[in-house]
Parts: C-alpha cells; sequence; structure tokens
C-alpha cells in the first residue's frame, strides 16, 4: 500500500529549509566565539566561563536568528509548490541558501577584523564603515590580502551550502505539492508578529562584570543594527535625571558662573581675560596618540613636551575623532549617541573659532582626506572655517586609503600661514591628522621603517611633526603663534570594565617659547579645557558658553574628566569614577574606599549627573547658538 503525502509535506520542506539556515546561522557564530578564544586569549581565556558565556550566546543568537529569517521566509512562502519543485526553483531556492550563507560567514569574518581592531562586537564604527564605503573600502583593501579572505569566505559557504542542500534536496523530491496561498501568508503574518515581539520584548544578556565576556556573548548582526537604531539618544528618557534648577545651579556653581551671569538656565558667562596679545593659534588633532602608548615612537613630541605647557592626565572625551573634534572645538561634555558634529542643525554655534572670528582672523581647517567623511566640513564650514582637504591640497607627496600623509597636510598649513602673514591677518589653524590609522602607510623615502605596522606610523607622525616645526621656526610669524598638540583619542581604549577610565590619556601640550613657559601640569583634566585654557593663554576676554575650564586655574578639588562611549557617559575626579547607562541606571567606583563618604558621594553623583543632563538640555535647547550665546550677555 502507498501512502499520499500529507498536504502539509511542503510546509514542512519550507520549515525544515529555515530550520537548516538558523543551524548554519548557530554554527558560524558559535565557531566564531572559539575563534575569539583562540586568537585573543589574552582577554578571552578558556575556563569554566566559556560554557556559560557561550549558553548566553546561544540565547542572544535565538533572538538574533529571527530577525535573521525576515527575508528568508518571505521568499520561501510566498512562492507556490510547484515552482520550488521546479527546476528554476531549486535553482531559486539553492541560491536564497547560498546568499544567506555567504553573508553569515562574511559577517563572521568582519566580525574577527572589528574585534582586533576594537576588541569589541559592531558597534557605531561599523556603521560608518558601511556609509562611507570610499575611504573604508581602499583601508581594507590596502590593509589586508583582500583577494584571499573572499576566496575564503566564498569557498566555507559553498561548501556549507553543498552539505545543506543535499538533506534539503531529498525532502523537496518527496514533498507533495498542496499548500494554498493564504495559509502560507498567514504563517508569514505569525512569523512577523513573532518577530515583532521580540523586538520589543528582547535585549542582550549581560551575565559578566568582564566587559570582554559580555562582547563575547553579544551577536554581532543584532549588536550592528542596534547601533544603527540607536545612533542618538534623548538623556531624559533614558539616563538619570534630576531637578532642572538643581541641576544648572550644581554646574553653575562648579564653573563659577553665578557671579558673572544672571540668566539662571544656562552655562553664558563673561571671561574677563588678560592683556590681549594678538598671537596666531595652529591646534594639531592628532589621529590616535594616546599618552600611555609608543611612547618610545615619539621622541620629539617627548623632547617637545619638556619645553611646552605640558598637560599630562588629559583625558579624551571618547573613542571616535569626531568625538576629539567636539570636545576641543565646543568645550562640551558628550551627549549619548552621535557626536555634535555628525549631527544636524550644527552650524552656528559657539566654539573655540568664535573670539577668534570676531577678532578678524584667518580660518582654516586643514584635512588630509576628504572633510566629507563624518560630516566634519559640513560641521567646520558652519563654525566659520574655511575648509582644505584633500580635493583642495596644493602638496601631493604621498596618499593612502585616509588621504593624504601628515607632511602634505602641515606643507598645507605653512603654506596658508605665509599668505595670512603676508595679507597682515593673524591665523587660528586646525589640523587633522591621518597617518596614524590603518593602514599605518606612508612616505618610503621620509623613514626607513617596516610600512603598514602601527609603531612605524607614530614614529611617522612623530617625525612629520618635527619637520614641520623646523620648517615653521624660519617663519616671520613663528614667534607670535601658540601650537597645541593634542590626541583625538588613543589608539585603543580597552579594559575589562565597560568604560575603562585609566585608558582614555592623550597627549595634550602647548607649545610657545616667547609665550609660554614650560610646565607640567598632572591635575586630571579633559579635552573640554582645551578651548578655555588655549583663550587663557592668547589673552582674550570674550562670552563663553563652554563647559570646559582653563587649566591653569585648577586645583586638585576642581579638577575632573569626562569619558564616554556611544551610550554610557562617565565622569570622574580624583576619588570617583561613574558611569551612566541609558537603562536610568549607573554605577560608581570609589577609587580609595577609605576616603569614600555618603556625603561626598552624593555630592559627587549629582555633579555628574547635572552636567550631563545640562549639556544635553543647553544643545537640544540651542542655547550653544552664537546668536543665541551673545543674546544673553551682549
Amino acid at each position: 500500500m502507498v501512502l499520499s503525502p500529507s498536504r502539509s509535506s511542503m510546509l514542512s520542506y519550507r520549515f525544515s529549509f529555515l530550520c537548516v539556515l538558523a543551524f548554519i546561522f548557530f554554527f558560524i557564530n558559535i565557531v566564531t566565539r572559539l575563534a575569539f578564544q583562540y586568537f585573543f586569549p589574552d582577554v578571552l581565556p578558556f575556563s569554566f566561563a566559556t560554557a556559560a558565556q557561550l549558553f548566553y550566546g546561544l540565547i542572544n543568537d535565538f533572538f538574533t536568528v529571527l530577525f535573521a529569517l525576515i527575508v528568508p521566509v518571505f521568499l520561501l512562502f510566498l512562492p507556490g509548490d510547484k515552482f520550488l519543485k521546479s527546476i528554476v526553483g531549486k535553482i531559486y531556492s539553492w541560491c536564497i541558501l547560498f546568499v544567506f550563507s555567504l553573508i553569515f560567514v562574511f559577517t563572521a569574518f568582519a566580525e574577527y577584523f572589528f574585534w582586533d581592531e576594537f576588541a569589541c562586537r559592531f558597534n557605531f564604527i561599523a556603521i560608518d564603515y558601511l556609509i562611507y564605503t570610499t575611504e573604508v573600502i581602499q583601508n581594507i583593501v590596502e590593509s589586508y590580502p583582500l583577494f584571499w579572505l573572499f576566496m575564503a569566505v566564498f569557498a566555507f559557504a559553498l561548501i556549507l551550502s553543498a552539505i545543506a542542500w543535499q538533506g534539503l534536496t531529498k525532502k523537496l523530491e518527496t514533498a507533495a505539492c498542496g499548500t494554498r496561498f493564504f495559509g502560507r501568508f498567514a504563517q508569514i503574518l505569525c512569523f512577523y508578529l513573532i518577530v515583532a515581539g521580540s523586538y520589543y520584548g528582547f535585549s542582550p544578556l549581560n551575565h559578566s562584570e568582564n566587559r570582554y565576556w559580555n562582547e563575547y556573548a553579544k551577536n554581532g548582526v543584532y549588536s550592528l543594527f542596534s547601533a544603527y537604531l540607536h545612533n542618538q539618544l534623548n538623556y531624559r528618557r533614558f539616563y538619570e535625571t534630576m531637578d532642572t534648577e538643581l541641576a544648572f545651579k550644581l554646574v553653575r556653581d562648579d564653573l563659577n558662573i553665578a557671579a558673572v551671569s544672571p540668566v539662571p538656565q544656562n552655562t553664558v558667562r563673561k571671561i574677563a581675560g588678560q592683556e590681549e596679545k594678538k598671537l596666531n593659534v595652529v591646534v594639531v588633532i592628532i589621529e590616535s596618540l594616546g599618552y600611555i602608548k609608543y611612547q618610545n615612537e615619539r621622541p620629539f613630541l617627548n623632547s617637545l613636551a619638556e619645553k611646552s605647557l605640558n598637560f599630562t592626565n588629559m583625558k579624551s572625551t571618547g573613542t571616535r575623532t569626531v568625538r576629539g573634534l567636539e570636545a576641543i572645538m565646543l568645550s562640551i561634555p558628550p551627549t549619548p549617541g552621535n557626536s555634535i558634529v555628525r549631527r544636524n542643525d550644527n552650524a552656528d554655534l559657539y566654539s573655540l573659532a568664535t573670539p577668534f572670528k570676531d577678532r578678524g582672523y584667518d580660518l582654516n581647517f586643514i584635512y588630509g582626506g576628504i572633510g566629507f567623511f563624518d560630516n566634519m566640513n559640513s560641521f567646520f564650514e558652519g563654525i566659520g572655517f574655511q575648509i582644505v582637504d584633500q580635493l583642495s591640497f596644493k602638496n601631493d607627496t604621498f596618499s593612502n586609503a585616509w588621504g593624504q600623509c601628515d607632511g602634505d597636510s602641515y606643507a598645507e598649513s605653512l603654506r596658508l600661514a605665509d599668505e595670512s602673514y603676508a595679507e597682515g591677518n593673524p591665523f587660528l589653524h586646525v589640523i587633522l591628522t591621518t597617518s596614524n590609522h590603518r593602514p599605518f602607510t606612508f612616505p618610503e623615502n621620509e623613514l626607513d621603517l617596516p610600512q603598514g605596522i602601527r609603531t612605524s606610523a607614530v614614529r611617522y607622525t612623530d617625525y612629520a611633526i618635527e619637520k614641520f616645526m623646523e620648517q615653521a621656526s624660519q617663519r616671520a610669524w613663528y614667534e607670535d603663534t601658540v601650537f597645541v598638540f593634542v590626541g583625538d583619542h588613543p589608539s585603543s581604549i580597552a579594559g575589562k570594565t565597560e568604560v575603562p577610565y585609566e585608558t582614555y590619556g592623550v597627549v595634550s601640550m602647548m607649545y610657545s617659547p616667547k609665550h609660554i613657559a614650560p610646565k607640567n601640569i598632572s591635575l586630571l583634566c579633559s579635552q573640554i579645557d582645551i578651548a578655555p585654557t588655549l583663550l587663557d593663554v592668547v589673552g582674550f576676554a570674550y562670552t563663553s558658553p563652554f563647559f570646559g575650564k582653563d587649566i591653569l586655574k585648577l586645583d586638585q578639588k576642581s579638577a575632573r574628566t569626562f569619558v564616554s562611549t556611544y551610550q554610557l557617559l562617565g565622569y570622574e575626579d580624583e576619588q570617583y569614577f561613574l558611569v551612566l547607562d541609558p537603562s536610568k541606571k549607573y554605577t560608581l567606583t570609589a577609587k580609595d574606599p577609605k576616603k569614600d563618604t555618603p556625603e561626598k558621594r552624593n555630592e559627587f553623583i549629582h555633579k555628574a549627573i547635572a552636567y550631563y543632563q545640562v549639556a544635553y538640555d543647553v544643545y537640544k535647547d540651542k542655547m550653544y547658538k552664537e546668536e543665541n550665546v551673545k543674546t544673553v550677555m551682549p
């Protein structure tokens, strides 16, 4: 007797197909996690923690695979049974299997290289890599053996698909037609409702105090889309808040504003200034130059620090260049999500440039790359700078994925400074360097060092600065120029905690032998303090909305700094470190438990919340617009 296949047999085939895709997804993610442990044993050693974190990882993968199957479910359930059993239908199904296997394998390879660079799963940086494809693709081509990597990805995906297809083919051959369109449509709708419930009801499991293990358990695909959806956050909705009047009072008292500004809910005040000097200023923002690492590779900067106002305990506000630009130019704590540099409606903000612009300075933003990246050209144009990026460079000795080498950028600065001086105009230059960035290449005729490694790139970065200063010293404008050298962020900010505040230190110094006496300042300070300190050095009187403090007037009690990731906001002083997270919670660390008291702790917590809340409010309410600042105190 021959049994008739059930009407649901094609549905069974479709479900089997989805299960196979899900199995491939789980398999690849398990292998990825084990690969992390094998290649990065210093931070992810094999131990009993492995089993627990693999378990949490599988739970994260289960909810992620629901999102990953949204398209395959539609593609498999929409066509009729007869089509899927035809030759064309089999090719169609095979293509679905192969394409999604290829995506899963490619993602795993990409995650490995991303972890190697940033010690975490995909985040906003990965989103940037998808948006700014020209620089990123060229960077990848120059940094990795791309052809062989693609061949490996293709081969793995092909093997997985071939093995899976054998079992699915047998299932398809024995399946009978009979499923109806409306039944299949109901299946699609039911699945999508489950996915919608998961979207609102699931968040990745974090069950370790060690950041690396939490990143290990995450799913990279989920992290990527989460980063895209949460690139800006409403502080008041997601973070710990306090009474608005009290928050402004705490910030204003800490900045000593109350005595000089009658308007209570802003940070605007008058800065008296000293004897004003018509000094030129060159601010060099150095890519990835932390204070701690690679000290032996920067001999010139080390020697220059001894002759400079040298800030040995300055912290970057974030992990990306745009955070450094935001802090240095706007003197504002990092608000959650994207840097202000990358946001809409960021033109006409009161910035470091404003007092110079008001005095008729020539303002130039000089960047070796293309300033469309990270919205930098738009931001700097909006605050009054002339843009000089790779597209308008007169000098072209060497370029890579990220643009012209540092030597070319400095040559542009020298050229423009000479032009300003010849016209009798003082100038402010902001130079953003590129060479200390992967792929770590530079002009071969400059230094006899191996290409493609960070230590060589740091050495070239230092050499280019030395050459720049030698050439500048021969100019007539040199003696009346202040040179500021500051790292945008360290080369690596990673540790066992979510916000490892001890790793945020950056090189920072101000040099002008005729006008600045050498001094080491070891007080804790922030990149947001550069603007008020520099304006003090040049003696300007100005209206200020800045959150930064003049480092020259700091003492142990008033020293503090701000550090952040995209969603976590850190505040630090000599005794405490606090992290605010977007679940309206915070964690507090006492550096010296013996000095910890409830009164000091509460005062610190309130001040941390106040600063971030006020920074958010001031920017949101457009109180950082030049017009509004000058309206408060003309």
